[in-house]
């Protein structure tokens, strides 16, 4: 890397994310810093910069389109792209090319696992060979359920043969309502779970936890780990859960693909290891009765919604139609009540059926609206303190591309952890 290069550039910063990230950032720089905004609207980016005290303010790059030569622009002045330009599916190609060719890392808030699978067919290895790391899945979706999960193995480890390991993690949230979806359901979220609708993927590339890994630990996850789309009360916890909506496929295939990453370096979690999340219906339904309709209605949306990729049907066009409605109602969040919700993780890691570990983390801010962009902000600032620190290249996860001392640096960005 150059000396003169941006730390770290935001491509899309003027979008929802984007501006969360750079809202963080505008609390958190207490330093001079070079860094990057970019987009289209140059008189927003203009006006974001301008929020900055001098020498902690963005320079400007306009992206007029995501063609390879105008995102070459911005890649060849930065060490880090964060993306949080979507959908991915559309151009984040095109933007890791650029990023390969300009010796940039990449990282972004992807939860698209087919996309994802893509790409690591087409850049693992040059990756690899350039020692260039590209991190997706690096917001709310997959960041701390792997994270967390690699923490709960490896303390684990510490006492127990990394053997038949298992580990379960139920989310709940705080100040949510399963009344108002779009305040429980991002805008980004949706928009990816539409955009996943019409480009109509393979369905066995969705429900199988190890399409993203390419080694021989294939088989044995996918022997190990099935897609659990059912509804079921939990007795240790006395709450209902059901699969994690809309996308119950995304952190299992993310973590996963972290376990076969590490295992090539003498640091997984085994052959034997297994993974199971859900959410805690009970945490956003008052009543048991509602709580057991909303969870078996939860888990039949989400077999509906995998029932309707294939071949063209009316189930398909209902599906279809249904998630077009939620992408077109208008957001009635606030910042107030972003800041209002939170969210916390129960993590259990067994060996051979006998929980040895619990650990929880507690969160602050919407996961979609909010937290996710303190998540990058946070990250971004690491990328700062760290530059041309680069243990390895290639299509990673979060688990095994970022620092190991995140977990306790993103308690700046409100997010803490303990072990119970």
């Amino acid at each position: 890397m150059t000396a003169d290069r941006a730390a770290f550039a935001v491509l899309g910063a003027t979008g929802f994310t984007g501006r969360a990230i750079v809202g963080y950032l505008l609390k958190r720089i207490s330093a001079p810093l070079k860094w990057i905004i970019a987009g289209r609207d140059v008189q927003a980016l203009t006006e974001m910069a301008a929020e900055f005290a001098q020498g902690y303010a963005p320079e400007i790059v306009e992206i007029e389109d995501l063609g390879l030569a105008d995102i070459g622009r911005l890649t060849s002045q930065t060490e880090w792209l964060i993306n949080a330009a979507g959908p991915y599916a559309h151009h984040g190609d095109r933007v890791i090319e650029s990023c390969l060719g300009s010796g940039t890392h990449y990282i972004d808030i992807s939860g698209e696992v087919d996309v994802i699978g893509d790409w690591i067919h087409l850049f693992h290895d040059r990756a690899v060979a350039a020692n260039i790391q590209i991190i997706p899945a690096a917001g709310f979706e997959a960041l701390p359920f792997d994270l967390m999960t690699r923490a709960a193995v490896e303390r684990m480890a510490a006492d127990h043969p990394v053997t038949q390991v298992h580990v379960d993690v139920l989310l709940s949230y705080r100040g949510l309502s399963w009344v108002n979806f779009s305040q429980f359901a991002s805008s980004g979220t949706v928009a990816t779970a539409l955009e996943t609708l019409v480009r109509n993927p393979s369905k066995q590339r969705l429900i199988d936890p190890s399409s993203l890994i390419a080694n021989d630990l294939a088989q044995f996850s996918r022997d190990r780990n099935r897609l659990d789309l059912s509804a079921k009360y939990d007795h240790e916890y006395q709450v209902w859960r059901a699969p994690l909506v809309p996308g119950p496929f995304i952190n299992p295939a993310v973590i996963h693909r972290s376990n076969a990453l590490l295992n090539g370096l003498g640091e997984g979690y085994g052959q034997g290891f297994s993974y199971e999340e859900s959410m805690n219906v009970s945490s956003i339904a008052p009543w048991p009765l509602g709580q057991s309709v909303l969870a078996n209605t939860l888990a039949s949306s989400a077999r509906e919604f995998l029932a309707a990729l294939g071949e063209d049907s009316v189930r398909r066009q209902s599906t279809l139609a249904l998630w077009r409605s939620l992408a077109e109602q208008p957001s009635r969040v606030t910042s107030k009540s972003l800041d209002a919700v939170g969210y916390q993780l129960d993590v259990v890691a067994s060996h051979h059926g006998t929980p040895k570990v619990r650990a929880r983390m507690y969160g602050t801010g919407h996961p979609g609206y909010r937290s996710t962009g303190n998540i990058i902000g946070e990250i971004a600032l690491g990328f700062a303190k760290s530059r041309g620190k680069v243990r390895r290249g290639g299509v990673l996860t979060p688990a095994v591309g970022l620092e190991k001392d995140i977990l306790a640096r993103l308690n700046k960005a409100g997010i803490s952890c303990c072990w119970l």
